[in-house]
This record gives C-alpha cells, structure tokens and sequence, in this order.
C-alpha cells in the first residue's frame, strides 16, 4: 500500500469536517446550557490563527465532569446521525477514557492502532476535567493511580511496539488485564472527589505535564466566546494565562518550519463522498 502523506488539500478537507463536528457539539450545547471551552492547539489557532493551526489535525474540547455526562446523555437523542459518540460504553472497542465524536462514513488510522477493534473515523477529542486534590499525598496517589490506568488501556497499542524491549514485555502483561479495570479505576477517581472544592481540575485518561499539575477550575467557570474559522465558540476568558500554562510565554511565536506539521502519524485517510 502506498504511504500516506498529508498534503494541504487533504488536511484542509479533514479540518473543514472536524468543524462541522466543533460547530454540531456547540449548537447541542448552547440548546441545552452545557459549558464547554476550547482547548491546546485548537484555543491557540483561533487565538494566532482565526481558526485552525495550518498544519494542526485535530480540535481539542474540555468540559467539566458534569457537563461531560449530560452532553453524552443528550447525544443519544439529539446527536445528528451524520456523526457517531464514541466513547467506552458505545464501542465495546474503544479504549481511551475521553469521548469523540466520530463523522460517519469517513476512515482515520493511526500507525500502530491497526489492531484496534474500535470504530474508527475523522474526529473531535471531548475531555472530561475531574477535581484534582490539593493536597500533596492524594494528589501523588491520583497521578499514580491515573497513570496505571492508562498504561492499561494503551496495553494493546503498546504491545505492538518492538523498539523497546522493557517497554514492550510491560504493555505485554498489561495487555492481559481486563481494559475495563482502567476504566474503573478513572471512574473511582472521578467519583471520590466529585463533591471536594478543588482549585484544580484534569482529564484522568491524558498525561501530560501540564495534565498532571492540572488546570485551574476558574478557566471552566470564567469563560468569553471567541470566533474559530467563523464560528463562535467558547473558552477560557483568561485565554492568556491558559495558553501561557499550555504552550509557554512564547505561545504566539510561530514554530520552526520543520516543526510545522501534523501531529499524529496515519496510515490511511477516507473521506465520506458528501464532504469537500
């Protein structure tokens, strides 16, 4: 098969459906008063950009707990049927612990992932922000906890990975434990500090550096509405000190050149016959 290369036309095109999906969860949320903020490299497009990133492939979107569960719940009813929620209890395959929304009829592969029985597509990421405590030891055990978690569910990605030897013998006998021991596990972390006033909120099911110190709760209740290729959507209204935790000081310097290109490493990209 030939190897898959992203040229403008392609990425354009991807982008143009990933804003249909941003501009369906924001009409569903506006009707039914769910907050929501854009997030990572899609707040920093709209902010240096106007809308996408040019070499950017993704939308990033982040809701409080609460928002999260009641957009899901809603999506099974209003949700157009040109689009499909994925998340673990609608796809049996899928193991991550965020929620996307999926374009029908479209094919997105990721290197590595060919195995995966999830259904697969063009897509948004939905991040789900739990209170993180502010405590030093509870909140160690939760980073600890949150981590085991998500080396399990990437178990059967992980194991497919030869490079590294060590690595790959652990995902190995991770990947015979129960994927849905992970899910549990985030469950009782996003459950055991519900009810706490936290100064911090993270996604339990991403790791990075910043995810791991957490984002400030005031960045979900503090919000503007900021335009992204035309349409209005919403985010922190501290953008500046969001984007300065997420990206550094530096956030509206363009990177080098060579840096200028998509994140994700596919395989193989379909598009649906309506989308241009």
């Amino acid at each position: 098969m030939k190897k898959f290369v992203y040229t403008k036309e392609n990425l354009r095109r991807m982008q143009n459906i990933e804003l249909e999906m941003l501009r369906e969860l924001d009409s569903i949320c506006r009707k039914n008063q769910i907050s929501y903020i854009i997030d990572g490299g899609t707040l920093l497009g709209a902010v240096r950009h106007g809308g996408f990133i040019p070499w950017d492939d993704d939308v990033d979107v982040r809701m409080l707990r609460k928002d999260y569960e009641r957009f899901c719940k809603i999506c099974e009813t209003q949700l157009s049927q040109d689009y499909f929620l994925q998340t673990y209890q609608t796809d049996p395959g899928y193991r991550w612990g965020y929620a996307r929304i999926l374009k029908n009829g479209t094919i997105y592969k990721r290197k590595g992932q060919h195995k995966m029985t999830a259904r697969n597509g063009i897509f948004i990421d939905i991040f789900p922000d739990d209170n993180l405590p502010d405590a030093w030891i509870p909140n160690k055990i939760c980073t600890c906890l949150s981590w085991i978690c998500r080396k399990i569910l990437y178990s059967e990605v992980g194991a497919l990975n030869k490079s590294n030897f060590c690595s790959w013998l652990g995902f190995q006998i991770l990947n015979i434990l129960p994927k849905e021991w992970g899910h549990k596990g985030m469950e009782y972390l996003s459950s055991k500090y519900q009810n706490r006033d936290t100064k911090r909120v993270r996604c339990f099911a991403w790791g990075s550096k910043q995810e791991t110190k957490g984002f400030l709760k005031k960045w979900h209740m503090e919000t503007t509405q900021i335009q992204f290729e035309g349409l209005t959507v919403w985010a922190p209204k501290d953008i500046h000190g969001f984007l300065t935790y997420s990206f550094g000081k530096d956030y509206m310097t363009l990177p080098p050149k060579e840096k200028r290109v998509p994140r994700h490493t596919v395989t193989y990209l379909g598009f649906a016959e309506k989308s241009k």
